[in-house]
């Protein structure tokens, strides 16, 4: 497909989003779920445990917007419980007067399996929403994939099922974006998107998951930003153990991403994006790119990818550990929590004006 046809696309499936977010309250700040794993699982890696969403009631985690002033959110499907149609209508009526927009977060299986994705399809019209979130990998590339096999193996079952679901997602009338969920680095999702070549297929561009596979995050943006569909703000801090470096998401503007020129980069390409806040307060993720096993899935240890990130973000390492919560009590861990996502949400609208 010729790369204008494939940019026309692109920018019908972004006209599509943009209708319905004409429709809603200004401002394109929203808060993810996975922003309040403390209140859904106290504190456990609610993106390694397969999640629990459930103990984060939709009605709650619109609450919490309005608490801290976002215009909207990224809900998780299992945060409807069953689906009763009482219950969907309740939160899409609540959703309506505080005036914010809902994106759903669905599971991978979803494009995979018709019948999860008519069950999906059938909440989504219920609650008015046209656009989901989807990350085809729950845990990361460097921990899941023992053998390149392994990872050649999940690569083709996307690359299979994905112009599938593209088909379905054009027949209901609704686009998805495709997580970058430290599976993908930015060119490979890029690529395959392309391939794809479905407006109702694009990216949910995440500001810092790709600094686990040492890309520079401006690069990332730049790179999803023509297939961006919406988006994990975050900001990101390293800092170097023996066998890599220990990533941690920290309030907007404490860490080295270069926010607002990355928030630029995806306005200039989908001027009506959302930018979904997702602040995992939670202890740091060790990046062992120092041994052999985090290579398997690429080829070979790529020297020049090493040194130019460890010029280029390394150079920006904390000194003083990063942020904890292992040892943390119930209650100290919620105000963390909550201290953590009023610091983003302060910095989202006073200084990058979202």
């Amino acid at each position: 497909m010729p790369a204008t046809r494939r940019e026309f696309l692109f920018s019908a499936a972004g006209a599509a989003v943009s209708a319905a977010a004409a429709e809603r309250k200004p401002g394109s700040f929203g808060l993810a779920y996975t922003s309040f794993v403390i209140r859904m699982l106290r504190g456990r890696d609610v993106l390694r445990q397969g999640g629990n969403s459930a103990g984060l009631p939709a009605e709650t985690l619109l609450e919490l917007c309005r608490t801290f002033g976002a215009s909207g959110c990224q809900m998780e499907l299992g945060q409807l419980g069953a689906g009763e149609p009482a219950l969907i209508e309740k939160v899409r009526g609540q959703a309506e007067r505080l005036g914010l927009f809902v994106e759903l977060s669905v599971p991978a299986r979803t494009l995979e399996d018709e019948a999860a994705f008519a069950r999906a399809v059938e909440v989504s019209r219920a609650l008015g929403v046209r656009l989901w979130r989807v990350a085809l990998l729950s845990g990361r590339r460097y921990e899941d994939f023992k053998r390149p096999d392994d990872w050649r193996a999940f690569d083709t079952r996307w690359r299979t099922a994905l112009p599938r679901a593209a088909d379905r997602l054009a027949k209901a009338g609704l686009v998805a974006g495709i997580e970058n969920h430290k599976d993908y680095t930015a060119p490979e999702l890029a690529e395959l998107l392309r391939l794809v070549g479905s407006p109702h297929l694009g990216a949910c561009v995440d500001f810092g998951n790709n600094v686990s596979l040492l890309e520079d995050p401006l690069v990332t943006a730049e790179t999803l930003a023509p297939f961006a569909v919406t988006t994990h703000l975050k900001d990101m801090a390293v800092r170097r153990h023996e066998r890599g470096f220990e990533l941690s998401e920290v309030p907007l503007g404490e860490g080295f991403l270069p926010l607002a020129r990355m928030v630029d980069v995806l306005r200039r390409a989908k001027p009506d994006v959302h930018f979904c806040l997702e602040m995992i307060t939670r202890d740091p993720l060790k990046v062992p790119y120092l041994d052999d096993v985090y290579w398997v899935t690429h080829g070979r240890r790529d020297p020049e990818r090493v040194a130019a990130f460890e010029q280029r973000i390394l150079s920006q390492a904390w000194t003083a550990p990063l942020p904890r919560i292992a040892g943390l009590g119930p209650d100290a861990m919620l105000a963390a929590e909550d201290e953590n996502v009023r610091k983003c949400a302060a910095y989202a609208k006073g200084t990058l004006g979202l």
